[in-house]
């Protein structure tokens, strides 16, 4: 008995999810309310309150489904796995950037009822925090490694590797014909910039010159 109370609340949970996503991608999502969603779903504005507490805790919950399938799970493994801070770094935007495009649609909307909803937006700054957390351990690896910065540049570099890994920075460059691999590759070259780091550049094969190609030619011949 009680599996199938628990089963029947997995679907519901799955169907007012998927409601909810429906219609912050409709057309006038300013109409998103519980009652739109419970409708959608078909269930009672109760089952939704009794499952997600309020409209902050419904989208808070479609925000962890999202992140569950567009691979953020595998941002642990950008910690545990390698001992090179540059790497890790490249990794987490990779991360991030695959996370972003997974669900651009629906995450833009997320984050436009967080600029008119506290509540929602309070969420959204606890996830921003989370991500500016890992930035700042990646940080403090490379300095260790690679490069001391001085007091008043270590704030500006992890503020602006902040920026370079937000929606907003990825969906500003999402355009014009780029795919998730070009927007990855010029993320991942301004965060180099950022913390001081310069690939160091490929020399080129340089042609013989002219009189060893002749002396060259003669031996053939």
């Amino acid at each position: 008995m009680e599996g199938r109370r628990n089963a029947a609340a997995d679907e519901n949970r799955g169907r007012i999810l998927a409601a909810a996503r429906a219609l912050l991608l409709a057309e006038d999502f300013s109409q998103f309310t519980m009652e739109a969603v419970a409708r959608k779903a078909d269930v009672s504005r109760l089952t939704i309150y009794y499952q997600f507490d309020s409209r902050a805790g419904l989208l808070e919950a479609l925000y962890n489904s999202i992140a569950r399938t567009g691979h953020l799970g595998r941002l642990p493994d950008v910690f545990r796995l390698g001992n090179d801070p540059l790497q890790k770094l490249h990794n987490f935007i990779e991360v991030f950037v695959q996370f972003w495009a997974s669900e651009r649609d629906v995450i833009r909307r997320l984050h436009a009822l967080g600029a008119i909803d506290s509540e929602i937006g309070q969420g959204l700054r606890a996830r921003n925090e989370r991500r500016r957390n890992g930035l700042r351990v990646i940080l403090e690896h490379y300095t260790r490694t690679y490069h001391q910065f001085t007091p008043p540049q270590e704030p500006v570099v992890l503020d602006t590797l902040h920026m370079l890994t937000s929606f907003e920075t990825f969906d500003a460059l999402a355009g014009n014909g780029r795919t998730v691999d070009d927007v990855f590759k010029i993320i991942r070259k301004m965060a180099d910039h950022a913390i001081g780091f310069s690939p160091r550049p490929v020399s080129p094969i340089a042609a013989p010159p002219p009189s060893l190609r002749r002396s060259r030619r003669r031996r053939r011949s």
